[in-house]
């Protein structure tokens, strides 16, 4: 209900109001036990976590912060059987909004393209495409291999690991040039 609440869903049997109820939770409580998002390890999951509710808000067509909010309304209902949430609540949903600002645009951004390749050709998308979703605007791949699971769209994951293969090439060519030429 909150999560509707937050997000203006009416349907309470819509599957992304379970998917972000259900993130809230592994979110919050990760957080608690030290956790934050990070480009790696733990922090990596957790990001992907929060990327992946933020999304699912984002298809219920809110695109403003909302997820962190969601924090008081999980303290109501889990903080006596789990107090470690209700000490740090505000840190919990302090690192939350961070995130969620953070990646706030690049899923705008993200969407908007990918929107208008899949307008092009509805029954693929390319590998080139995917990857500089990934690496020039940020947008992780496997939100891209989402979308395209839910439309029953085929993504050209060798296309994208063939892509993210030249750039390290092209990444190590040039750092041996560098090398060579004595920059550091």
């Amino acid at each position: 209900k909150a999560a509707a609440r937050e997000t203006g869903a009416t349907d309470l049997e819509n599957k992304s109001l379970r998917v972000i109820a259900d993130h809230i939770r592994a979110s919050a409580f990760m957080i608690v036990d030290g956790i934050i998002p990070a480009p790696e390890s733990h922090g990596y999951v957790l990001r992907r976590i929060i990327r992946r509710a933020l999304r699912h808000g984002h298809k219920l067509g809110q695109t403003k912060p909302f997820f962190y909010k969601l924090v008081a309304d999980l303290d109501l209902e889990m903080g006596e059987a789990y107090p470690e949430l209700r000490n740090v609540k505000d840190r919990v949903a302090s690192v939350l909004k961070a995130e969620e600002e953070r990646f706030g645009e690049t899923l705008e951004n993200g969407m908007k393209i990918l929107e208008a390749q899949l307008a092009k050709d509805a029954q693929k998308l390319d590998g080139a495409t995917a990857f500089t979703l990934y690496d020039t605007y940020g947008f992780p791949l496997d939100l891209t291999a989402d979308i395209c699971r839910e439309r029953g769209i085929k993504l050209d994951e060798e296309g994208f690991a063939a892509a993210m293969e030249q750039q390290k090439k092209t990444a190590r060519a040039a750092g041996k040039f560098k090398m060579a030429a004595g920059v550091e």
